[in-house]
């Protein structure tokens, strides 16, 4: 089976602050590619508690680009495919803001 699973980590509860997104690309079982971006959320505000989680901070993306920045990047690579997430309703709701 093919799918691209999907990871987002946030800065804060804002689902519109994703500081980083990686993504695995499987097929036919096996890992074939991987990606993974810092990104610099536009507020750059982050929470202790966010951080506590994922340990990314403010320093770590200051030069990150934006998620606008790799959104084409992205867009080319689940367009048209079936995409998964551990926590689903949380990574889409994160990708679509």
């Amino acid at each position: 089976m093919d799918f691209i699973a999907i990871d987002f980590e946030t800065a804060n509860r804002r689902r519109s602050s994703a500081c980083s997104l990686a993504i695995s690309i499987m097929h036919d079982g096996n890992i074939v590619d991987r990606k993974h971006w810092l990104i610099r959320p536009e507020p750059l505000e982050f929470d202790s508690f966010n951080t506590a989680i994922h340990g990314i901070t403010e320093n770590d993306v200051k030069n990150a680009p934006t998620f606008s920045q790799i959104y084409p990047d992205v867009f080319d690579l689940l367009n048209h495919k079936l995409v998964v997430a551990h926590n689903a309703s949380f990574d889409i709701s994160v990708l679509k803001h």
